[in-house]
């Protein structure tokens, strides 16, 4: 576990010195692991089941080692009757193809039938997988083989032999070897807005974000881009970055030995605020389609401001406690709320104290592409004035509607 946070502690520092230049994540290399023979590769077949009794020779498979567990038996033996992925649905219907990922409780599944689908786990009585794939657990361990899935089990075939875990703990799939490409996923928001006649308006939303995730860690790094004009006039005009990266110590403990954002907004009069904090926090809340976060610890606080009054110090530097929270909560299938809160509070000048929010609302419409309801709160205790004495407002508020790309 050391190595693992030691891991998860450099990333965190190279985040930390890359995020602001971080469009370089994207410049990864996609690396693969040698490929993997478990012990007892004779129990897969050499061809195809025929169609007429695949169905019931994959149910007597998974029969079989059910059997075997009931039993108590020691020597697990995994025989497997067709070579493709087969899974069982909750109304007893068994679809073949092929498992192309799971996480969050949600399986992806090419399915040789109706082609490519999104199941809930809830949804999915058993599976009968003979490719190797990486089965992620709750406890940050992760198994490499190939393997069935029972209503209370996950038995996977490895190198050493066959390991039996609880079907509750199994976090994630991972097609194939593990590659590093596996881990990583993006998402793209467009919002764009437009009036002509009485008044002339346009409004431009732009939403970039780009994750690693893995057994131990979570790295994120966000960019929210907001422009808008109005009777030849610019009337918003704001750039926001948010990073993290989070390290799993338990299946409830994490640290984030990088966490922050970094803001320019030309009416808030803020040229440059940068807020990197390190924070310890715990998942208090994990349900199937629910989870909650809150998170804290010290940080430090630069901002440089536009045109500031005379008497306004500009840089200024302050020490700051962080207090965060994120959740998700799954309505429908297709459809969950993510809501994160950030305060900073900004102890050797109170006045800078800053609060950060987002509420997003997203309606999945195909497995790529999503639409999405945002909300953004922007607030600063006591903005400085600037040098014609006018102060900026405290409260910013966004409402946007927008389409969202999502791979990975």
């Amino acid at each position: 576990m050391i190595g693992g946070l030691r891991e998860g502690c450099l990333r965190g520092a190279v985040v930390g010195l890359i995020v602001i230049a971080a469009w370089r994540c994207l410049g990864g290399t996609v690396l693969a692991d040698e490929p993997m023979e478990p012990a007892a590769a004779a129990a897969v077949p050499d061809r195809p089941a025929e169609d007429s009794l695949a169905v019931v020779e994959v149910q007597r498979a998974v029969q079989a080692v059910e059997r075997q567990i009931e039993a108590g038996e020691s020597d697990i033996t995994l025989r497997f009757a067709d070579t493709s992925d087969w899974i069982l649905t909750n109304t007893g219907e068994w679809l073949r193809g092929r498992v192309d990922w799971m996480r969050d409780d949600v399986m992806e599944f090419d399915s040789d039938e109706f082609g490519p689908l999104e199941v809930r786990m809830r949804d999915v009585a058993g599976a009968h997988a003979p490719r190797v794939d990486t089965y992620v657990f709750d406890d940050r361990t992760s198994l490499q083989g190939r393997a069935m899935i029972t209503k209370e089990r996950v038995i996977v075939e490895t190198k050493e032999g066959i390991e039996v875990r609880p079907r509750d703990n199994l976090w994630a799939i991972v097609e194939g070897g593990s590659r590093e490409l596996d881990y990583w996923s993006t998402r793209l928001n467009l919002g764009l807005s437009a009036n002509r006649g009485n008044s002339n308006q346009v409004d431009f939303n732009l939403w970039w974000m780009l994750v690693r995730e893995d057994k131990r860690t979570l790295t994120e790094l966000a960019y929210s881009l907001s422009l808008g004009r109005a009777e030849g006039e610019q009337t918003v005009g704001r750039h926001l970055v948010m990073f993290a990266n989070k390290v799993w110590i338990t299946e409830i403990l994490f640290v984030e030995p990088i966490v922050g954002h970094l803001l320019n907004d030309k009416f808030q009069d803020i040229r440059f605020r940068a807020a990197p904090a390190a924070t310890i926090g715990v998942r208090f809340l994990d349900k199937p389609n629910a989870w909650w976060n809150v998170s804290t610890g010290p940080g430090y606080q630069y901002l440089n401001l536009y045109d500031p009054f005379v008497t306004v110090d500009d840089p200024q530097h302050d020490g700051l406690v962080r207090f965060a929270t994120r959740a998700r909560f799954d309505m429908t299938d297709d459809i969950y709320l993510l809501i994160n809160w950030a305060t900073h509070l900004t102890f050797t000048t109170i006045g800078n104290t800053n609060h950060t929010g987002t509420a997003d609302l997203f309606i999945e419409i195909t497995n790529i592409f999503n639409f999405d309801v945002s909300f953004l709160y922007l607030r600063t205790e006591e903005p400085p004035p600037r040098a014609n004495g006018t102060f900026p407002v405290k409260n910013d508020f966004q409402l946007i509607f927008s389409v969202a790309l999502q791979l990975g």
